[in-house]
């Protein structure tokens, strides 16, 4: 119990929404009850203010980390402390501008403190890590289902989820602790192997079938500035780049496309058995992708413990083409609302 009260503070982001909403909901009763007990003349306004102060830099902590994952620095939520501060000069000129037995009567009606608290943790909640969170995608590993500069609305995984073969995920490498996007190919217990690009899953290989070619201009992909790699040779810049593109289908029905662009090392690979509690993960951009396919110790990802994972990929709110999001003019008119498969 200790520990679910503490862990919200730590500020990596990466707490349960099962333990923030315990330490939200604890620090909210204890306010409410700090308010109850000074109007009935049996707390000090100095308990009232100071749960306020621990619950406010409660949901400060998960908005710093939602300001990073939008690529804010973390500067901004310093006016996250306006409402704050103002409650404390408040507090402070009620009580020199009276008796010290009438210091209290700011106190008694502090209702605007408990206000302020509530809207500002509507906003921290919309962003933070209790229901959603925003990505940008910066690489171009899981084309042609993500494109570089698609900002992405992702469902946080509770321990209680279950996760399905396709879903796209959210999740933190296992060493570095760097968050990639994936999708979810191999459950505990299975096995998984590529042959001559070819995916078998349980020793059955997988459907697929040609879609044709997928298509994208030689130009410098924002925001890192990396040229795609393509299937028909080294082509001059602002031509046409060629990907063969294949519709998969898992075990269990669903489908999603992957693109191939040569023969290479990660299209022949031995039998991966997937632990209990880990995941294997694979790019849709099959050439183009460190995944699970290439062991930890080889600079890869190997397999994904269940408590790294982050969340599901359901949405495509909007695609920019250009350095920022800010580039309206650069947005993709085709990638509005778009759900993820």
């Amino acid at each position: 119990m200790i520990r679910d009260l503490v862990n919200p503070f730590d500020w990596s982001g990466v707490v349960y929404r099962r333990t923030y909403w315990i330490a939200l909901c604890l620090y909210f009763s204890i306010a409410l009850g700090c308010l109850y007990l000074r109007s009935q003349g049996q707390a000090e306004a100095w308990a009232f203010v100071t749960t306020l102060a621990v619950l406010q830099l409660l949901i400060w902590s998960v908005l710093v980390r939602r300001l990073h994952d939008m690529g804010r620095s973390g500067t901004w939520s310093l006016l996250f402390l306006v409402p704050f501060v103002s409650a404390l000069a408040a507090l402070w000129l009620g009580s020199i501008r009276s008796k010290p037995h009438q210091a209290s009567r700011w106190i008694k009606k502090p209702i605007h403190l408990i206000g302020q608290s509530l809207l500002i943790a509507v906003i921290a909640l919309g962003l933070s890590r209790a229901f959603w969170a925003p990505y940008w995608i910066p690489f171009g590993s899981m084309k042609p289902t993500l494109l570089v500069g698609d900002f992405i609305i992702v469902s946080l995984i509770n321990e209680a989820d279950s996760l399905q073969r396709g879903d796209v995920v959210i999740f933190r490498h296992p060493t570095n602790n760097m968050e990639f996007i994936k999708r979810l190919i191999g459950l505990p217990g299975d096995t998984v192997q590529v042959q001559n690009g070819h995916l078998h899953i349980n020793g059955t290989a997988v459907g697929i079938e040609n879609a044709g070619e997928f298509e994208e201009p030689m130009i410098r992909q924002r925001p890192l500035s990396h040229f795609p790699r393509c299937a028909n040779g080294s082509v001059g810049r602002g031509a046409v780049c060629l990907k063969s593109q294949f519709i998969e289908t898992l075990p269990d029905g669903s489908q999603h496309r992957i693109l191939d662009i040569t023969n290479q090392r990660v299209d022949h690979t031995g039998l991966f058995r997937v632990p209990e509690n880990h995941y294997f993960v694979m790019g849709d951009n099959r050439d183009n992708s460190t995944d699970s396919r290439i062991p930890q110790p080889a600079g890869g990802i190997g397999f994904v413990p269940k408590a790294n994972l982050v969340g599901r990929v359901d949405l495509v709110l909007f695609s920019s083409a250009g350095s920022s999001l800010a580039q309206f003019w650069t947005w993709r008119k085709d990638r509005f609302f778009m759900w993820v498969d």
